[in-house]
C-alpha cells in the first residue's frame, strides 16, 4: 500500500496542477482530488482489492467502489463528485472512457435516488429525522470529548467537518461573532453569536482545548501526528459508532450544518420550504434579502445555494392567508404527543406567557401547555432543552407546529 500511496502521489505532482482546461489548478482543487483519489484507494485496500499500481485502476474497480459509496450512504452529489475526480485520474493514466455515470454501475438503484437534486425536497436536518441531537451529542462525549465538541460547533455554527477538524477555537472567538478563517475555498466569514447558546458552546469547545491548539485530533493511536485524512476518517468512524449514516438514520454529519442553516431562517423569522414554509410569507425583495443572509453565515455568496439547504420557494406564489399561522398552530394541537403536554415550570413561566401571547397576537389561541411543547421541539434544533427567546419567534413556533402536523 505504501508504494501505490507513492506511485500516487507521483502521479498528482504531475497532473493535478493543471485543469482540463489547460489553466493552473488552485491549491484546493489539487488537494480535494488527491484527498479523494487516496482515500478510493483505500477503500479499495478495505474491500480486498490488491492494486500493485494505481493505472492498473479498472471498470470492476470503480464499480466496487461506487456499490460500496452508495451503501455506506453516499448522496448522489457526492458519488457523481467522486466519479468526476475518477474519470480526471483515468484521463492522466490513458483510460479517458472508462468511467461511466453513477445508473451504469447501479442498476439496481432507481434512476430517481441517483439523479441529483439542487434544491433539498424535504429535510436533511437531524431533529426532522427523530434524532435526538442531545442524546448523539452526549453519546459522542462518551466516546471522545473532543467529538463531542465537534458535534456542538456544527450545531452551533453550520461548520462543514473539515472546518470543524481544523477549527482553532481560541483563534475565532471574536466575542461578538464566531470569526471563521479555516474555510472551503479560504474565504472567512463572521457567524454571529444569535443565541446564548452559542456562547455556551464555545466556552466549552475552549475549555477542552490548549490556546494553540485545532480542535482535531492532533496524535494517533501509535502516538504519530495525525493528518488530515486521518482526521477525516475518524470523524466518519465515530458518527458510525452513535449510528449516524445514511443507512442507518437517514442522516450524515452534514445533516446538522443543514440544520443550522433552518435555524438561522428562522431567526431572521424565514419559515424554510424544508420545515413547510412557502413563498407568500413576506415580500419577495425580503425574502430574497433574508436567504442571501442566511447564505452568507453558511460561507456562498449567491441566494441560489441556500436551497441545497432548506429548500426552494415557488416562483410565482401569492401572499399567504393573514390565518395562516393560526391554522398551522389549530393543525398541530391535536397531534401533539400526550407526553408532551405537561405543567410549566416555574423557571419557564414567564416564557411561555410570553410566547403565547405573540401567538394570539397571530389569533392563534392556544393553552400555554401546549406552548411549552412547541417550544421543547424548536429548542431540541440548538441541542438545548430550553432556547432563550428571541424578539419574535412566531416563525419557530409555527415550524414546529408544521413538524407535529407532518407538513
Amino acid at each position: 500500500m505504501d508504494m501505490l500511496k507513492t506511485q500516487l502521489n507521483a502521479i498528482l505532482q504531475a497532473n493535478a496542477g493543471t485543469r482540463t482546461n489547460g489553466k493552473v489548478a488552485s491549491e484546493r482543487t489539487k488537494s480535494a482530488i488527491g484527498e479523494a483519489l487516496h482515500a478510493d484507494f483505500r477503500r479499495l485496500s478495505a474491500l480486498g482489492f490488491k492494486l500493485q499500481k494505481p493505472d492498473n485502476l479498472g471498470d470492476k474497480h470503480v464499480r466496487a467502489l461506487c456499490m460500496s459509496w452508495h451503501s455506506d450512504g453516499f448522496t448522489a452529489k457526492t458519488i457523481q463528485v467522486k466519479l468526476s475526480y475518477l474519470r480526471i485520474f483515468c484521463r492522466w493514466i490513458g483510460k479517458g472512457d472508462m468511467v461511466k455515470d453513477a445508473p451504469h454501475y447501479l442498476p439496481h438503484v432507481p434512476k430517481g435516488e441517483l439523479r441529483v437534486k439542487a434544491a433539498a425536497t424535504s429535510s436533511k436536518s437531524w431533529v426532522a429525522n427523530g434524532i435526538d441531537v442531545a442524546e448523539k451529542v452526549r453519546e459522542a462525549d462518551a466516546l471522545d470529548i473532543r467529538f463531542g465538541a465537534m458535534l456542538r460547533l456544527a450545531v452551533a455554527f453550520g461548520l462543514r467537518r473539515k472546518e470543524v477538524i481544523e477549527c482553532y477555537p481560541w483563534k475565532v472567538d471574536a466575542v461578538v461573532h464566531f470569526a471563521a478563517y479555516r474555510t472551503k475555498g479560504g474565504r472567512p466569514r463572521n457567524i454571529y453569536l444569535d443565541t446564548p447558546e452559542q456562547r455556551v458552546v464555545l466556552d466549552h469547545v475552549k475549555s477542552i482545548v490548549k490556546k494553540s491548539e485545532h480542535l482535531g485530533w492532533p496524535t494517533k493511536r501509535d502516538g504519530s501526528a495525525a493528518t488530515i485524512d486521518y482526521n477525516l476518517a475518524k470523524w466518519h468512524k465515530m458518527l458510525a459508532k452513535i449510528g449516524i449514516t445514511k443507512a442507518i438514520s437517514n442522516v450524515t454529519g452534514h445533516g446538522l450544518r443543514a440544520q443550522y442553516a433552518e435555524n438561522a431562517a428562522l431567526i431572521a423569522n424565514v419559515i424554510p420550504p424544508t420545515l413547510g414554509g412557502t413563498k407568500g410569507q413576506m415580500p419577495k425583495e425580503d425574502l430574497d434579502l433574508n436567504c442571501v443572509k442566511v447564505s452568507e453565515l453558511l460561507g456562498h455568496s449567491r441566494k441560489i445555494i441556500i436551497s441545497a439547504y432548506i429548500g426552494s420557494f415557488d416562483r410565482d406564489a401569492a401572499p399567504d392567508s393573514p390565518g395562516r399561522t393560526k391554522t398551522a398552530i389549530e393543525a398541530a394541537v391535536a397531534l401533539i404527543p400526550a407526553d408532551r403536554i405537561k405543567d410549566i415550570p416555574a423557571d419557564r413561566m414567564e416564557d411561555c406567557l410570553r410566547l403565547t401571547t405573540e401567538l394570539m397576537m397571530a389569533r392563534a389561541y392556544v393553552d400555554p401547555r401546549f406552548t411549552q411543547a412547541l417550544w421543547e421541539h424548536h429548542s431540541s434544533r440548538y441541542c438545548t432543552e430550553w432556547l432563550a427567546l428571541s424578539t419574535n419567534n412566531i416563525a419557530a413556533l409555527e415550524a414546529a407546529a408544521n413538524h407535529f402536523a407532518g407538513v
